[in-house]
């Protein structure tokens, strides 16, 4: 679903928006950012893939899917004000419908000609956290990402399918089951792809199952995936959470890199 006019904040959303987010686990909003400020964040990403080498999510470059840089907020005075971002975290805020805080930001590139497909995941296996239920992705365009370029694909509804058929936990990315064996029903699920512009964001749900196809064209595919977790979101360990080892487990998050936002 897409919000087809006026400013995008929080302040304009309408209600019905918020509902159909809720309800199909997605929504794609134009024109968060202006144009001045995705050349920024753009130009600002391209300076971190400069200096440090990207994380490869895949076996091997050959079988690539994404280039991503994690904690890019951590690494980059512009990137932090992307992350923290008043319209970014008042949508965030008010889809959730309460209290959020930062958990991460990661540089996402998909190579032109090369990346394969991203596999078909939901983000709750993936995070080391527990006591969620609001927890959200912001995926914010820094170049146009038509399909052809690999933009999100997402099965409405999906975050609402019940624990038997959801992949809740990994201890590492080798426990990664393919979704049709998780969720049987899901061959048989409609996918919409969200195709954006430069400067829109299209916020999914942590259990809304999602995909993305190649980079068919010749300009990289750029975004920022920020992750607002539940406030009171605790540490559970499991896959990634190299960021979190001086939490004990059932400890809740906080410190200056799990800032409550909104």
């Amino acid at each position: 679903m897409t919000v087809q006019a006026g400013p995008s904040t929080a302040e304009t959303l309408p209600d019905h928006i918020v509902r159909r987010y809720r309800d199909q686990g997605f929504v794609h909003v134009p024109n968060v950012l202006s144009e001045d400020e995705v050349a920024a964040f753009r130009a600002a990403s391209d300076e971190l893939l400069r200096k440090e080498t990207p994380t490869i999510w895949g076996a091997d470059e050959a079988e690539a899917q994404v280039h991503y840089i994690e904690e890019a907020w951590l690494k980059s005075d512009t990137l932090r004000g992307l992350a923290l971002h008043p319209r970014l975290i008042g949508l965030a805020r008010r889809l959730a419908g309460g209290p959020l805080r930062l958990y991460s930001s990661d540089v996402l590139v998909k190579k032109p000609r090369e990346a394969l497909p991203t596999l078909v995941h939901d983000d709750e296996a993936g995070l080391p956290l527990a006591n969620l239920s609001r927890t959200l992705t912001a995926w914010v365009a820094l170049v146009d990402v038509p399909v052809e370029r690999g933009c999100l694909s997402y099965v409405p509804g999906s975050h609402l399918r019940p624990d038997s058929d959801r992949q809740i936990r990994m201890e590492s990315f080798a426990d990664y089951r393919p979704m049709e064996e998780v969720w049987p029903d899901f061959p048989w699920r409609p996918r919409v792809s969200v195709p954006l512009r430069a400067g829109d964001v299209a916020f999914h749900h942590f259990r809304t199952v999602h995909m993305a196809g190649p980079n068919t064209t010749d300009v990289p595919r750029m975004a920022h995936g920020v992750i607002y977790a539940d406030e009171e979101a605790t540490y559970q360990p499991g896959v990634q959470d190299q960021y979190l080892t001086h939490f004990q487990p059932g400890q809740r998050l906080g410190g200056e890199k799990f800032p409550p936002v909104g």
